[in-house]
């Protein structure tokens, strides 16, 4: 079974996903041979530039955190004394990443596209999961989550969708996810009604 995230994977993924759309592209080019040549554990430097080189070795740290961990490196958090130096370099990486998107060559686009730790908008995907995790509860129950002390991944569902419905009661929720919300409401009413 071949693994689909793995660095190598990725590399090829991303380089015929590139070929197909603008394969005369240079600086893509290097870029590509960076992330081979890192996916390959040859030196970054061969045969490249020495910013791919960093770039494609910064990308696999960031991805191997991920594989590691099972979360995206973090960049700030409420107490920095526990936040590793290493972690908030990574973190500050892929901020510079998504601030800068316009800049950066096709290939380092897809790359990021498909790479499963980086997200674009990490914002909005945590969002998504939140979402996805109480429709799926819903389904799974009939209910919706609430605060039920003996389950812990149950009760930080509950607090993130009663700030949720709180914003929307408010009026602050955008038009998209207000609209994903009455949607669960709905669900829920139907759960309720066939039991």
């Amino acid at each position: 079974m071949t693994d689909t995230n793995s660095p190598i994977h990725l590399h090829a993924r991303a380089e015929g996903l590139w070929k197909r759309q603008l394969p005369d592209d240079l600086p893509s080019a290097w870029y590509a041979v960076a992330d081979a040549n890192v996916a390959q554990s040859v030196c970054p430097h061969a045969a490249t530039t020495r910013r791919a080189a960093r770039w494609a070795t910064a990308l696999y740290r960031y991805e191997e955190f991920w594989r590691e961990t099972g979360h995206t490196p973090r960049e700030s958090t409420r107490n920095m004394a526990t936040l590793p130096d290493d972690e908030r370099h990574q973190g500050e990486w892929a901020r510079y990443q998504r601030r800068f998107e316009e800049k950066l060559c096709l290939y380092q686009t897809i790359r990021l596209d498909i790479s499963p730790a980086f997200e674009w908008d990490p914002h909005e995907h945590a969002w998504q999961t939140n979402f996805a995790a109480c429709i799926q509860h819903v389904q799974t129950y009939g209910k919706l989550p609430h605060l039920n002390g003996a389950d812990k991944v149950e009760f930080a569902l509950a607090r993130w969708l009663g700030r949720q419905l709180r914003q929307q009661q408010r009026g602050a929720q955008p038009a998209g996810r207000a609209a994903q919300l009455a949607t669960l409401l709905t669900l829920q009413r139907l759960a309720v009604k066939t039991e």
